[in-house]
């Protein structure tokens, strides 16, 4: 799959007419305007995201490297950190917009990545294996091989569609057997309970 550009619709960015199934590939571009209806008839007037809402969640497999990008409704601020074959990136946003907590799975696809989940954490102490952080959305990404491994390069921009977007970009991997998919499992002692806006999402 190498050179293949590949999104999974995680949440529909705003103006999108219908929302994407599942790993539904829309054929979007990240930043691009969505096309007008070829019906004619005239768009449903939507209200938009709340600021602090993290609306979407994209991957890219791109020349045995990935791009995976966040988008939000204004800028926001994330840092990164290595655990074990994670690298866990915290983004200071307030809550999971629609979709946004499904696991995305790219085992499957030419690229270093085994897969992606997101969700709300509340503030946290610092400890002997990890700085302090406060509350907000918390992603998890996973690697295939434990030695690829790294926080990734980060650029941001507003796009056209006047989204906020912040980029990781990754580098090809070293290959090997793909290893379990991110987990969230139960929630640190050390973090403060997250607000009831950070509940997870309910399927729809």
């Amino acid at each position: 799959m190498r050179g293949v550009l590949v999104v999974l619709l995680l949440a529909a960015p705003t103006g999108a007419d219908t929302p994407h199934k599942e790993g539904q590939y829309g054929g979007v571009t990240p930043g691009e305007a969505q096309p007008a209806d070829r019906a004619g008839k005239p768009a449903k007037p939507k209200r938009p995201p709340l600021k602090g809402t993290l609306t979407w969640i994209g991957f890219a497999a791109k020349d045995g490297g990935a791009e995976v990008f966040f988008q939000s409704v204004a800028p926001f601020e994330l840092t990164q950190r290595v655990e074990g074959v994670n690298l866990v990136v915290h983004l200071n946003l307030r809550r999971l917009g629609h979709n946004t907590w499904r696991q995305i799975d790219t085992r499957f696809f030419d690229n270093p990545l085994s897969g992606i989940v997101a969700r709300a954490v509340g503030a946290a102490r610092t400890t002997k294996d990890r700085p302090a952080h406060s509350a907000g959305i918390e992603a998890r990404i996973a690697f295939k091989n434990a030695k690829d491994a790294r926080e990734a390069a980060v650029r941001t921009a507003t796009e056209a569609d006047g989204m906020y977007y912040a980029y990781l970009t990754f580098p090809e991997g070293t290959g090997g057997p793909a290893t379990a998919n991110p987990t969230i499992g139960e929630p640190d002692p050390d973090e403060s309970p997250a607000p009831a806006s950070h509940a997870g999402q309910s399927k729809p």
